[in-house]
């Protein structure tokens, strides 16, 4: 166990930049932007509105038709933070899959790794544990400070108008909720990414160079060779099962919250002052993903593949 701590910190300390840093940076970007937004909104006071609600009308009296919308809103507006940083996260995972065992054959350094009493098996799990666990931990962590810091800003703009945003739209707005989803969601994510994974890795593993292009250009080619056949030949291909049931969840489903099963939360969906909080973010979405027959059959080949990265790594031979 002492051993699979210390490749857990390995892979943290040689990824930190991918796990910390870049949701930090988009984080600050975010805050920056939400900051200037609020310093313009003051320079127009007059004009200023809150969900499309005058804070002048605030000032005065919250209408009770307005504020369901208002903390609806603002329900919203937690849950989209939360899903900026988990779309960050699934690009920062995307690319560390694809390296994972890759850039060590690449730099020779699976040479030394190979001399340490440490199994091929127990390395390819610590690499996704750190990254299925310990970066999405980091990432709600910084979603977490990144809220905060929204919210307070947000109160102080309000506050320096006469409005007590605590008691009227932040606390009842209940972020709470949102991250303790986010939290829930971590090892559903993990089983939904199985198969992204597996071939991620499996590529990564066997790959002699250009591992990008092997894990994307071959299933795309593939695909599209199913569909030419499909308009051009009186067969009945499923090339539309293969682009969404292979090809998309085969490369984009390590990305959090990406699962579109019935009921479940999928990126593009249409957001206004009729959508509720729970179409975005929500326990009904975890529970529609591990209730799918797909779900679980996409696992089974997941860790088959994964057996596979497994394989290759103890008998591949380095990278050109």
């Amino acid at each position: 166990m002492s051993m699979f701590v210390t490749q857990l910190k390995r892979e943290f300390w040689e990824n930190r930049g991918g796990f910390v840093w870049a949701p930090s940076a988009v984080a600050i970007a975010f805050t920056s932007i939400f900051l200037l937004g609020l310093l313009v909104a003051q320079s127009h006071i007059a004009d200023a509105q809150i969900m499309g609600v005058k804070l002048s009308q605030l000032r005065i009296k919250m209408p009770d038709t307005v504020l369901p919308e208002i903390l609806n809103g603002f329900q919203i507006f937690h849950s989209v933070i939360g899903l900026i940083m988990q779309m960050v996260l699934g690009i920062v995972l995307f690319f560390y899959f694809i390296g994972s065992l890759f850039d060590e054959r690449k730099d020779r350094s699976v040479l030394f790794w190979k001399s340490m009493p440490v199994s091929d098996r127990d390395t390819v799990l610590s690499k996704i544990v750190a990254a299925m666990l310990v970066a999405p931990l980091i990432a709600l962590a910084v979603t977490i400070v990144f809220n905060l810091l929204l919210v307070l800003l947000l109160g102080a703009f309000l506050s320096l108008n006469g409005i007590n945003a605590w008691k009227l739209l932040l606390w009842q707005a209940a972020p709470l909720k949102v991250w303790l989803t986010l939290l829930a969601g971590v090892p559903v994510n993990a089983i939904w990414a199985l198969p992204s994974i597996g071939w991620l890795m499996l590529v990564s593993s066997w790959a002699r160079g250009k591992p990008f292009l092997w894990a994307v250009l071959a299933p795309l080619v593939c695909g599209v060779m199913l569909t030419v056949f499909d308009a051009m030949s009186s067969l009945s291909i499923p090339d539309t099962w293969y682009w969404k049931e292979v090809f998309w969840r085969g490369l984009a489903s390590v990305s959090p919250w990406s699962f579109d099963v019935a009921g479940g939360f999928r990126f593009g969906i249409n957001i206004d002052h009729r959508t509720q909080a729970f179409q975005l973010i929500s326990l009904q979405s975890l529970l529609a993903v591990l209730t799918s027959v797909k779900t679980w059959i996409g696992a089974v080949a997941g860790v088959a593949m994964i057996a596979g990265a497994i394989h290759l790594r103890r008998t591949r031979e380095l990278t050109d």
